[in-house]
């Protein structure tokens, strides 16, 4: 081996385009996470700190933490109007916190209650549990988990089955009709809203002069209410779509071996589509969750009472009630966007893989 022979330097070996290419890839992701920075950090400042324009909280005073979430036991009316004793936990914040961290948030002093009895406290960031009692953002997060487990329900059945139907199944003008499913992929959704807006509107007063008493004493039962808030999302064309192709991709000879043991296309589905197609079903539960959970026009549009209103709508409502305190708008924000992001952080493997299943991978 010729010794004169020198190794290239380590200088010589870095290329200029790669490193303007990740340095343009860096600077992308920083800009693309500093507004979720800021509402993380502004999300734990006082008052003073969010509206001094500094980037990052104390968290060294004791007004930052304070113990306001409570097991309390509570004298209640049950729905006869009988008094009972009910324990359970409470978001409670004290006012002196309240002062501390917010100064001017609660107009009026809210006066001890003598049936109350606080059993034990846990300490709690305190801006997080201001929002959540000021804009009763409990009530609004339990509407959008009922709205949300509805849909996605709904959402598994219906394009699982229409994707079937278009992948797997002949019938006269399938080509036709999914051409037209895929053509309402260009209309905006906001466009959407008013047809839609009439035809739950008609629907739900037909159920309600039905006499059928689907509707109890409601003149329109699907108007602020579930049905109006899931139904017409639960066989979206992208989802149907994109489960349509992974089951193009499965093959033929499967379904051949199926109907030589006897299966029809219900049970090839159940016992043989689905279990091999979990990833990209996955992704359409993933795509339907985030829809029902972060829509705010349609639910304006189709609720007039916080009975079935979603967290989109009462954190809008806290927002405008609450303009002079950013601190608490932006914990109010984290509450809300935060299972999205556990749910993304926990999934995000069996995301991709199910992208790639569909048949958009690049």
């Amino acid at each position: 081996m010729d010794n004169n022979v020198q190794s290239t330097p380590w200088y010589r070996k870095i290329k200029i385009s790669r490193i303007l290419l990740y340095g343009v890839l860096i600077a992308y992701a920083l800009v693309s996470v500093l507004p979720f920075l800021v509402m993380l950090s502004t999300s734990l400042m006082t008052l003073g700190e969010a509206n001094s324009g500094r980037f990052l909280p104390s968290l060294g005073d004791d007004s930052d933490i304070t113990n306001c979430i409570v097991y309390r036991r509570e004298e209640v009316f049950n729905e006869e109007g009988v008094p009972e004793i009910k324990t359970h936990f409470v978001i409670d914040v004290a006012p002196e916190a309240e002062q501390a961290q917010y100064p001017g948030f609660r107009s009026t002093t809210v006066e001890p209650d003598p049936t109350q009895e606080d059993i034990f406290s846990i300490p709690f960031f305190t801006n997080y549990c201001g929002a959540w009692e000021g804009g009763d953002l409990g009530r609004y997060m339990l509407n959008t988990v009922r709205i949300t487990a509805i849909q996605v329900v709904g959402t598994v059945i219906f394009v699982t089955l229409a994707s079937y139907a278009f992948a797997r199944m002949e019938f006269v003008g399938r080509e036709l009709i999914f051409a037209i499913l895929l053509a309402t992929l260009m209309i905006p959704a906001i466009v959407q809203n008013l047809p839609n807006f009439l035809t739950v509107t008609e629907i739900g007063r037909w159920f309600g002069a039905s006499g059928l008493g689907l509707c109890g004493e409601k003149a329109n039962c699907w108007i602020n209410n579930w049905p109006a808030l899931t139904i017409p999302f639960m066989a979206t064309a992208v989802s149907i779509f994109l489960l349509r192709q992974h089951f193009a991709t499965i093959p033929d000879e499967l379904w051949d071996a199926a109907r030589m043991d006897g299966s029809g296309h219900v049970r090839f589905l159940i016992q043989i589509v689905l279990p091999i197609s979990k990833a990209a079903l996955f992704v359409v539960i993933l795509f339907a969750f985030i829809a029902a959970w972060n829509d705010l026009a349609w639910p304006l549009l189709v609720t007039n009472g916080p009975d079935w209103r979603p967290i989109s709508v009462g954190l809008q409502s806290f927002f405008d009630g609450e303009q002079n305190f950013p601190n608490l708008r932006m914990a109010g924000a984290m509450i809300a966007i935060l299972p999205i992001l556990l749910l993304y952080a926990v999934t995000q493997r069996t995301f991709i893989e199910g992208l790639s299943q569909s048949g958009l991978k690049g």
